[in-house]
């Protein structure tokens, strides 16, 4: 799992995984540093008619977000689900925010980041609802001219999300 990817919602304060190590990750413990260094306010970098076009878009009735999730883009709405490749250290009913976005949009606005949106604007939340396992695949392999003949099956396992919330 890229560490950049998620961030774990741990007692109510997001903490991000891009500046934690994947050995804290599996701690229950969260630095304090990290947890004050994700406020809610918006950076100061951001001009005013920025902030203005973010907010023309939170006006919108239904708005879509594109995040990437290991590696691969899902567009995304509220209430959708993801099915995507496993994610060992979840457990269902985590909470996670999703912090890379790159693009925020409605039907009449579209936020586009270069490559990512900055995570102070917008909040992605998904709930692990299910690991489900994937279909069974048999793989055969055979040698001419021989009697040799060896079948295998695989499944693939899978992480299922629901995206809770998109503000």
């Amino acid at each position: 799992m890229s560490s950049a990817n998620l961030v774990r919602l741990a007692s109510g304060a997001r903490t991000a995984l891009s500046q934690i190590s994947t050995r804290a990750l599996h701690s229950s413990q969260t630095p304090a540093s990290t947890v004050a260094a994700t406020a809610t306010s918006l950076p100061t970098k951001w001009s005013a008619g920025s902030v203005d076009l973010v907010n023309r878009l939170r006006d919108q009735q239904k708005y879509y977000a594109t995040v990437v999730i290991k590696g691969r883009p899902f567009t995304v709405t509220q209430n959708d689900i993801i099915i995507m490749d496993r994610i060992q250290e979840l457990e269902l009913g985590d909470s996670l925010a999703l912090n890379q976005v790159t693009e925020l949009g409605s039907r009449d606005y579209t936020i586009k980041g270069q490559p990512f949106i900055d995570s102070s604007l917008f909040k992605v939340e998904a709930t692990v609802i299910e690991h489900p396992d994937g279909k069974l695949f048999t793989v055969t392999k055979k040698k001419r001219r021989t009697a040799h003949q060896k079948v295998t099956y695989h499944r693939n396992r899978h992480t299922m999300l629901r995206v809770s919330a998109i503000d």
